[in-house]
């Protein structure tokens, strides 16, 4: 069974419309790019995902359920959202606020602490343990915002579904490597994975498939190397680039004329 099915989705919770016609479907263990634009629409997408905002028209699917038709502290257990920002302004030690990612869950304190060991040295938060987060740089913050949402789906196996936006923000090159393998090895598990980055070239060697936005419709999805060619860039991000092979991976490499 497929964890996410959009078929014919449109949004407009303010007026104007902010999504329109989306179709598309991810199977467990299936990482999703979102591409285009700022405002094409993949924040707006996510959060209709996360059921942040009302879906408008056509049909969304969790696990073949609609929204509504689940029990919310069980979509909890199956569902994890990282929004561009979090806003956590209490003075909570490192390991408390990864133990937030926990609460859905009846899996008991020494499991919770494995599970919370284990995501906090996937994202170089061990270390970080006892410190106040009110008081960690904004690298430090945005991991350990992704070591709790990381907590929260770490054990959910095939079915669960993780929405990451932005999630490489403000993380030198040495953690945003260390997060995309921790996001592999949740897919490899069966967790499906939406996430946006502006960055289309991480996008290209980690996602399965792409799905690129331009004003709140679809413009293309498939596989990077099916959507990502110099004609899109022209009509989507209206600037002019190369498409290459990289030459170690397979997966096109997008280089800016």
């Amino acid at each position: 069974m497929n964890v996410l099915v959009l078929d014919d989705a449109s949004a407009a919770p303010w007026g104007p419309p902010l999504l329109e016609h989306i179709s598309l479907a991810l199977e467990p263990g299936q990482i999703l790019g979102l591409a285009g634009p700022n405002g094409a629409g993949k924040s707006s997408l996510l959060r209709l995902i996360a059921g942040d905002i009302p879906l408008g028209a056509g049909q969304l699917l969790l696990g073949g359920r609609r929204h509504g038709q689940w029990q919310r502290r069980r979509l909890a257990r199956q569902l994890a959202y990282l929004p561009q920002l979090s806003l956590l302004n209490f003075p909570y030690t490192v390991e408390e606020v990864v133990a937030l990612g926990r609460i859905p869950h009846d899996t008991g304190a020494s499991v919770d602490r494995e599970i919370a060991s284990r995501v906090m040295a996937a994202t170089d938060t061990s270390h970080l343990r006892d410190r106040l987060y009110t008081r960690l740089s904004g690298g430090e913050r945005q991991r350990v915002q992704l070591a709790r949402v990381f907590s929260q789906i770490w054990d959910g196996g095939p079915g669960g579904l993780l929405l990451l936006d932005e999630p490489t923000t403000a993380l030198d090159l040495s953690h945003q490597q260390l997060v995309l393998d921790a996001v592999r090895h949740l897919a490899a598990g069966g967790c499906a994975v939406v996430l946006a980055i502006h960055d289309l070239n991480l996008v290209a060697g980690l996602a399965h498939r792409v799905a690129v936005l331009r004003q709140g419709s679809l413009a293309a999805c498939g596989a990077p190397s099916e959507v990502f060619t110099e004609q899109l860039f022209r009509d989507v991000f209206d600037i002019e680039v190369l498409i290459r092979p990289h030459p170690e991976r397979q997966q096109p490499l997008v280089i800016r004329r």
